[in-house]
């Protein structure tokens, strides 16, 4: 089996991600690896040094929360972002949902632009928590234009990882608006989001727990340490999987982690300049229909639940995907694998084989789409591409360019289109 040998080969203990941060710069910049290895391979260093930082100004956040958010009478939050920014609100809506006990929504800026009047509600008290790695993508500054017009009032959380952005600086000195700064290196220089993606994620898991930082603190710091052992214990079988010739990859998860699932199958898709086509669901969801895209060309990541109640409905599917033949290599990331993931699966990663870790489902993302960022860059290089800029025609880059934000009240007087926010 797949899983077999890969694992034969891992019990060196090779660690396949920080072999590559070790090779000459010149090695380095040839091979377009200059930042996006770093930069996955620093990212449980920056979370405790965020959380570090977003502790030293737990007051400050939780007076604004509190006032602006859980003392008001019809409170509402929406997380919105572009693309990956997008997914961290994707990967934290339902954390903020449980703790605060208030409606929380995730909505895209780029729906948010479009759409303003059927998404946004008036008379609510709104709170807009923007995540973004450079603040610059004219859908940010283009939702918070639209959210000010339409709602008669409206609060704006920004975490974002550069301060010269467009949204930090429309946070700098507003008194409706709390500025949440991550620190420089968060702000990755390589094209696909990565250590940006989870710190904003970690940052939105610390607004959860405003009421109760400590109880934050071991669970960033599990996060941290399971991690390393991820990269430490599996970084090589992640570099052997990508090198199999799969063209399809189908990525799930249930409840938060299918956050995980949809900025992982993004990581894998965009890092692999499109040479493979990803599809996130969930485990439930992609019976209806989306299984049938599943072939023998097919990489299949499951986010295995660590809740058993959520795993058999999991366990179920994975029997099924199994029994009909489906997927060249079947993977499971998991806490600890039972002699069903075992059955199902080619290969597992364990981030709690010991059993030493705390980090409930709600927390997970943070660390789990490290999977799919690892994935999204072994595959890239397999590919002979280039991970800090793999878009070889330039089809995409790391600011979205050509979007223009439109006035909808210009429209509505003269029918002519007034370009308000833009980025060519």
């Amino acid at each position: 089996m797949i899983g077999e040998s890969v694992k034969g080969r891992v019990s060196s203990l090779v660690n396949a991600l920080e072999e590559l941060t070790r090779l000459p710069r010149e090695e380095l910049i040839e091979r377009g690896i200059e930042h996006t290895p770093r930069e996955i391979l620093s990212q449980p260093r920056l979370w405790i040094e965020n959380f570090n930082l977003l502790k030293r100004r737990v007051d400050e956040i939780r007076l604004f929360v509190e006032s602006r958010i859980f003392l008001k009478r019809l409170p509402r939050v929406i997380l919105t972002g572009a693309g990956s920014s997008a997914f961290v609100g994707l990967s934290a809506e339902n954390l903020l949902r449980y703790r605060w006990r208030i409606d929380v929504d995730t909505r895209a800026t780029t729906d948010l632009v479009t759409s303003w009047n059927t998404i946004l509600l008036k008379h609510a008290d709104n709170t807009m928590i923007s995540f973004a790695r450079s603040g610059n993508s004219p859908e940010s500054m283009g939702a918070i234009m639209m959210a000010e017009k339409f709602c008669g009032e409206m609060n704006h959380i920004i975490i974002t990882c550069n301060k010269d952005g467009r949204l930090a600086k429309f946070g700098m000195g507003n008194e409706d608006a709390l500025l949440i700064l991550l620190t420089p290196e968060t702000n990755d220089k390589g094209l696909s989001m990565t250590s940006s993606f989870t710190t904003m994620l970690m940052a939105a898991q610390f607004l959860a727990h405003i009421d109760d930082p400590e109880r934050y603190e071991p669970i960033v710091k599990d996060l941290a340490e399971a991690t390393k052992e991820i990269f430490n214990k599996h970084s090589e079988a992640i570099r052997e999987i990508a090198k199999k010739p799969f063209d399809r990859a189908v990525f799930l998860g249930t409840g938060t982690l299918h956050g995980c699932a949809v900025e992982s199958a993004l990581k894998l898709q965009e890092l692999s300049n499109g040479r493979v086509i990803c599809m996130p669901d969930t485990f439930m969801g992609v019976r209806h229909g989306p299984e049938v895209a599943i072939d023998d060309e097919t990489l299949v990541v499951y986010f295995v639940s660590s809740d058993p109640f959520v795993r058999r409905y999991e366990l179920d599917l994975m029997e099924s995907v199994w029994a009909k033949g489906l997927g060249m290599i079947r993977v499971a990331v998991c806490d600890r694998a039972d002699g069903e993931i075992e059955r199902y699966t080619n290969y597992t990663i364990e981030f709690d084989e010991g059993g030493k870790y705390e980090i409930p489902d709600l927390y997970r993302p943070v660390m789990d789409v490290t999977v799919g960022q690892m994935l999204g860059l072994f595959k890239s290089l397999a590919l002979n591409l280039k991970p800090d800029n793999p878009s070889e025609s330039g089809v995409i880059t790391r600011v979205v360019k050509g979007v223009r934000i439109y006035d909808p009240d210009e429209f509505k007087r003269s029918g002519r289109f007034k370009v308000i926010v833009s980025r060519d």
